[in-house]
């Protein structure tokens, strides 16, 4: 290329298009002294070290501006201050210009043409390009409409490549990916082709509200897929701040017109509470951190009544699986589980329900829950015992060879501001319980009675009870204990059955199809290190009701039924006996259990509304009393002023009685139900009254529409000539009217004026309804 140059001493080849330099390209420049070749796509591999070597040997000056552009672990350094052993050729291929036209998804009808071009920087004699389609090679296909050029070197710097759909089937939909390759390695590009029909109907326009946001997806093309950028909030996760380019949301339109896939894993939730407890989950957790993280996350979940979305619960419950394997080693933790799961069960039942049905959430709370009592308990701690609003456990290590019996009772203590007879009133302890009130055990060993009718104390209400027998370990064949000397006893009792909640609807069950509800508390037992299958002496476990019901049942949860996601069973369980609000069953298994009743066929009356009604109500009724007696004495003092009949004067005074009796009533002693003497009497008055001032109100109006509609009486002289009609002085007289009454004076006024000769007039008496004439 440089022959005849002998005496060049300076070359620059800055600017130039060019990676690399063919080896020798300068053996001829005998009398070089310096050389520049800086260019935006130099790559500072194993082809350029013949320039180091000729330079070196050549006493050639490489200029210092003279940087490498590639690979990126030698961007911008001169390629005179390398060493030899640092061009290699190694790693991913990186080339300067890898370009595909066009690059952005290309939708087109059927039978469209479409052509594409791939450039890309040629390396050496090894650079070749390719395409592909679903992951298969493509080459010309006439028949098919696809032609593959040969690829095309332009100047030793680019190597090109064309395609060309000249006639685009519907089998062309997909991702059509331009290779480059040579001997150091591979790159490719691709881009996505949409074919339509030449009638392709739409997606409509739609809104999608979820717990990422609200999103307007706009009408979309069949075959299409929509991308919605995702919602900011100034409360973003910092999971969320990675500084990557904007994330979307996308919902692919399938080709009948349908919404079908959709993505909106990119986008932050729009809940903060749920961005924090998914920051909390994504924390790493070891002994060090364990205690403080379990401490930050008990105090957040204290404001569980305010979480909406079903991801709340369902990162509480994987948050909870991560804790669990530390309560071995450090106990506090299995206070801050107890405390966090009864926390959960302040969240709305529909989305238990919902955390439930998606992720087997509740259940997986609750399996925690039950493993922390086998974890802690070990030769050196013989009993725990964890409280909590919601949540009570006791855990004991007994010996089935002295074991006596056992009964364990749930109690809740009676604030000193509380009703003292709620303990007898059904349903009452439960719902007006103090949220600060926890539940708590008492245990006592022996053969003992466990029912609750006589347990509950003046300052405590028992909840629920479970009596386990002497007779348990009594035969031999029944159990073998692990180590021959020791089991692991454990009692749970969760308030309500918030945290086991059913996803199916199934008759076979014993909620019915959801027709019955868990009416009592859930009460959970059973015994770790020895191996039982049906007892052969029953547990006795008692239960308070905390709400009304019918048709009861009793059952217990288990958690293999509709496929993991448990449910109510009745087998092994029956009711022995029942009284007011206690419910005594028995089991031949170990498990939790409750009372199932139905809720809905009940009437709920709503709890006693105190001795005042609001204050406005009182308000009103005084306005409205002193209304009506205003307006009563107005009638009685001005009566002979106001000029009113006697039916009207006694339907006003029936109707302004009746209404003051009824609101006088009703203000005084609606909420007089505890004397049922003074009730029974309320309810008699009020029902009179309230009567009776319809029955006015009608008569009154009935009065109104006769007086309103009423013909007027044709003349009885009907012969006697008209005359003509003289407004003024008749409309004068007529006024008189109103009064319904016609005086000889009036009668002849009237002959005098209007020259009329009146034998008679029709006057109504305001006494009667009947007609009289009058002579003049």
């Amino acid at each position: 290329m440089f022959v005849g140059l002998n005496n060049l001493h300076k070359l620059n080849l800055s600017g130039n298009i060019f990676s690399s330099l063919m080896n020798g390209l300068f053996s001829e420049l005998l009398a070089l002294k310096a050389l520049h070749f800086n260019t935006d796509s130099l790559i500072c591999d194993c082809n350029l070290k013949w320039v180091l070597q000729w330079a070196r040997n050549a006493s050639v000056r490489i200029a210092e501006e003279t940087v490498c552009a590639y690979p990126s672990a030698l961007h911008g350094l001169s390629l005179y201050n390398l060493k030899e052993n640092q061009l290699i050729c190694a790693g991913p291929l990186e080339l300067p210009l890898f370009e595909l036209i066009p690059s952005q998804r290309q939708v087109v009808f059927h039978g469209d043409r479409l052509p594409f071009q791939c450039t890309a920087t040629y390396v050496d004699n090894t650079t070749q390009v390719h395409w592909y389609h679903a992951g298969r090679l493509i080459e010309t296909d006439e028949e098919r409409g696809i032609f593959v050029e040969d690829s095309i070197i332009h100047d030793c710097c680019l190597i090109t490549r064309e395609l060309i759909l000249s006639s685009i089937d519907i089998d062309a939909t997909g991702d059509w990916e331009c290779l480059v390759k040579n001997s150091y390695g591979n790159s490719t590009k691709q881009v996505e082709i949409v074919v339509l029909e030449t009638a392709a109907p739409y997606c409509p326009a739609e809104r999608v509200i979820n717990n990422k946001g609200d999103f307007r997806w706009p009408k979309t093309l069949a075959g299409i897929t929509a991308y919605h950028p995702c919602l900011q909030y100034s409360f973003n996760s910092v999971a969320f701040h990675n500084g990557a380019e904007e994330a979307k949301a996308w919902r692919k339109c399938n080709r009948t017109g349908r919404w079908d896939e959709e993505n909106y894993s990119e986008c932050p939730y729009s809940q903060e509470i749920t961005q924090v407890l998914h920051a909390f989950s994504q924390m790493h957790i070891n002994l060090t951190t364990v205690v403080e993280f379990s401490r930050q996350l008990t105090a957040y979940t204290r404001g569980a009544s305010l979480f909406s979305d079903k991801m709340d619960v369902i990162y509480l419950a994987y948050i909870m699986e991560k804790l669990i394997v530390f309560v071995d080693e450090v106990e506090d933790v299995g206070d801050a589980l107890i405390e966090i799961a009864s926390n959960i069960m302040l969240v709305d039942d529909h989305v238990l329900w919902m955390a439930q049905k998606e992720d087997k959430a509740c259940t997986r709370i609750v399996r925690c829950v039950e493993q922390i009592a086998s974890q802690i308990l070990t030769s050196k701690t013989q009993v725990i015992s964890k409280v909590s609003r919601n949540i009570a456990l006791e855990a004991f290590m007994i010996k089935p060879s002295s074991f006596t019996g056992m009964t364990c009772t749930a109690y809740q203590k009676i604030t000193a501001n509380s009703d003292k007879s709620v303990t007898p009133d059904l349903g009452r302890w439960e719902a007006n319980h103090n949220p600060d009130v926890y539940l708590n055990f008492k245990c006592n060993t022996g053969n003992l009675d466990g029912s609750l009718v006589n347990s509950s104390t003046r300052n405590a209400v028992a909840v629920a009870s479970v009596h386990l027998p002497q007779s348990v370990f009594s035969q031999s064949s029944a159990w073998q204990s692990v180590d021959n000397s020791t089991c692991k006893l454990q009692f749970i009792v969760f308030r309500n059955g918030k945290l086991f909640p059913s996803t199916g609807n199934s008759s076979n069950l014993a909620d019915d199809g959801k027709r019955r509800t868990v009416a009592t508390p859930a009460v959970f037992a059973k015994i770790d290190g020895c191996s039982f299958g049906n007892l052969t002496s029953p547990l006795t476990i008692g239960l308070r009701h905390f709400a009304r019901g019918i048709d009861p049942i009793a059952a217990f949860w288990d958690f293999d039924l509709l496929d993991g996601h448990g449910g109510w069973w009745g087998e092994g369980c029956h009711i022995i006996s029942s009284a007011g609000n206690i419910t005594t069953i028995q089991s031949t298994h170990f498990s939790n259990f409750a009372v199932l009743m139905d809720f809905k066929t009940v009437l709920s009356f709503p709890q006693y509304p105190g001795e005042f009604l609001h204050p406005v109500v009182y308000a009103c009724t005084a306005v409205m009393l002193l209304c009506l007696f205003a307006s009563i004495i107005t009638y009685i003092v001005h009566h002979s002023t106001i000029r009113i009949s006697r039916k009207g004067w006694h339907m006003l005074l029936n109707f302004c009685f009746h209404t003051a009796l009824t609101f006088a009533v009703f203000a005084g002693g609606i909420n007089r139900i505890k004397y049922p003497i003074i009730c029974q009497a309320v309810g008699i008055v009020l029902h009179y009254s309230t009567l009776s001032t319809m029955l006015w109100i009608g008569v009154t109006a009935r009065n109104i529409y006769k007086q309103v509609t009423k013909k007027p009486q044709p003349c009885q002289n009907s012969d006697q000539p008209s005359y003509p009609k003289q407004p003024l002085l008749r409309d004068l007289m007529l006024l008189q009217e109103p009064l319904e009454v016609c005086t000889p004076c009036q009668v002849s006024l009237w002959s005098k004026f209007t020259n009329v000769s009146l034998t008679a007039l029709q006057v109504k008496d305001s006494r009667s309804s009947c007609q009289r004439p009058v002579r003049c």
